[in-house]
């Protein structure tokens, strides 16, 4: 299920997902059979899991279809292998059904996840970072080292593995955290996996991740080639990155900005958790500084805003420091949750504007700053203009 309403996980546009309630006891509309790669995340029920033990001898007999035709199934197990009920009976283990293919967990839990094997594949430790907990480990098959996805620290204990079942691939990894800040990013890692493991089945033979050496093994061209790729992969991840600011929340929006920050040739210090501002920036050739609030919400800044104390803290702690002079800019991604077209002009209230703006504080939205990149990126406007602007105006932000 999408985990909130808002911020909603919207797929690329070369992904199909489709969700589907296990516990949803009246309708589970579709089979494991119908798509490339399922991914299985089982969870206790609020209140009950009825449907869990109707549909899951469903997924498990689907799964089963699915693996036989190449298919690939993911499972991220969310808490320990507890018993579904009905209103009449308890059921098998919620995980029990992995038998089936050879494969069985124990009920655990812990935190330390590191990848091992095949999960040092780049998406599958990108993917690791939004995982802060297992909750089952592995204790059949004995796995080969490079079948091994994910391990407990510097351990042999394994909570992630890869398993090849006829001609399909079972995968079992620590489950994502679904906190609301992290959930966009979260959501899109797991994507990534997923199409990691598509697109190998797409090559119609088994073929395992490359070792190390075959790099060695290969013709010039297939080693610029990955060259090529390995580069284009990080630049497209970096713009993603910075667009993120026009839709973000939370720790990850900070770090947008702080990227979109050091676009325009700021160097940028992440304050540490609990300090009344998020970032600090200064322009060694201009000479200025800066420090940043960030925020996002979906509707405007106002003056009951925990962000607008932070800064009024702020301000009277920085008194008779050699801060004092930095221009302090309130970030906020205001109406996040709609395309820009559609957003009101406003993103302060009146008042806040007045406040913050006769304290000299400079009220930008990242829409603002993300225009003024994209005017940077295609040449139109140097950015240490953008830095003066920014630097030497306060209120709200009028760029030139």
């Amino acid at each position: 299920m999408h985990t909130f309403e808002e911020p909603k996980y919207l797929p690329p546009s070369d992904v199909d997902l489709v969700l589907g309630n296990l516990n949803d006891a009246d309708r589970f509309p579709f089979s494991v059979f119908d798509f490339d790669v399922t991914i299985v995340h089982i969870h206790p029920g609020m209140r009950h899991t009825i449907g869990y033990r109707w549909n899951i001898p469903k997924v498990a007999a689907d799964s089963s279809t699915a693996l036989e035709h190449g298919r690939t199934v993911m499972c991220l197990p969310q808490s320990t292998n507890f018993r579904p009920e009905s209103l009449r009976e308890i059921g098998d283990p919620v995980y029990d059904w992995l038998k089936y293919f050879s494969v069985v967990l124990r009920s655990n839990s812990g935190v330390d996840i590191k990848a091992s094997g095949a999960g040092l594949a780049q998406e599958i430790q990108e993917y690791l970072k939004y995982t802060p907990a297992y909750h089952q480990i592995v204790i059949e098959p004995k796995a080969q080292p490079e079948r091994r996805l994910a391990v407990v620290d510097d351990t042999e204990i394994i909570v992630g593995l890869e398993h090849p079942f006829k001609q399909g691939i079972l995968v079992i990894l620590p489950p994502l955290t679904l906190e609301k800040n992290r959930y966009i990013l979260a959501m899109s890692k797991l994507v990534d996996v997923a199409r990691r493991y598509y697109e190998r089945a797409q090559r119609r033979i088994p073929v395992g991740d490359a070792p190390d050496w075959i790099r060695g093994c290969l013709v010039k061209k297939a080693l610029d080639l990955n060259r090529q790729i390995e580069e284009l992969s990080e630049e497209q991840s970096r713009y993603e990155k910075l667009a993120y600011v026009l839709y973000g929340t939370g720790h990850e929006l900070e770090e947008s900005v702080a990227l979109l920050l050091e676009e325009f040739g700021l160097d940028v210090v992440r304050q540490p958790p609990g300090s009344n501002i998020d970032l600090t920036a200064t322009h060694t050739a201009l000479g200025i500084g800066f420090a940043f609030e960030v925020t996002g919400t979906k509707g405007i800044v106002r003056k009951d805003s925990n962000k607008i104390a932070q800064a009024w803290q702020y301000i009277n702690d920085r008194a008779g420091t050699p801060q004092v002079n930095d221009r302090l800019v309130i970030v906020a991604n205001t109406q996040y949750h709609l395309d820009p077209k559609d957003r009101k002009k406003e993103s302060y209230s009146q008042n806040v504007a007045e406040l913050l703006g006769s304290n000299e504080v400079l009220l930008v939205t990242t829409l603002q700053l993300y225009e003024q990149w994209k005017l940077v990126h295609e040449g139109k406007k140097p950015k240490e203009d953008i830095v003066k602007e920014l630097h030497d105006n306060y209120g709200l932000y009028k760029p030139k």
